[in-house]
């Protein structure tokens, strides 16, 4: 049986703010929405093919306090052209950096590296394409 990775989901707060950051600002594009009644799923991708893995943001209706995080959680990561252009960009709209570029080392080979956060405190990695060797899946 073969498996199809298709999302992470993320609970969220504020559907538009989280919106306007995922499309506004890390250039995804919305694939929609599901009414679940107490609760809203929405979908969002790089690409507007929904057979490409996607980021389901839940926003708990009732819902007003932040979620807990938990130790395990860690991050999400993007690629991107221009990583220290990327980073100022972000910065100029409000965007909070947890870490400036930086280049880090395995194996001998050195990779670009980045922290920013969401709305929600959610950590997103951004790896400078063409940086990271790991199977060459970063290209």
């Amino acid at each position: 049986m073969a498996f199809t990775y298709i999302h992470t989901c993320y609970r969220i707060l504020d559907p538009q703010r989280s919106e306007d950051f995922y499309v506004g600002k890390l250039g995804m594009t919305k694939l929609g929405e599901m009414d679940l009644g107490s609760a809203t799923n929405i979908f969002f991708a790089m690409e507007a093919d929904p057979s490409q893995p996607m980021l389901e943001l839940t926003h708990n209706h009732d819902r007003t306090e932040p979620y807990d995080k938990g130790e395990g959680y860690a991050h999400v990561a993007f690629t991107v052209d221009g990583l220290e252009e990327t980073v100022e960009r972000l910065k100029g709209e409000g965007v909070k950096v947890t870490l400036e570029p930086k280049t880090l080392t395995a194996d001998g080979h050195d990779y670009r590296i980045a922290f920013i956060e969401d709305p929600d405190g959610y950590k997103i990695e951004l790896v400078e394409r063409g940086t990271m060797k790991v199977g060459e899946i970063y290209q």
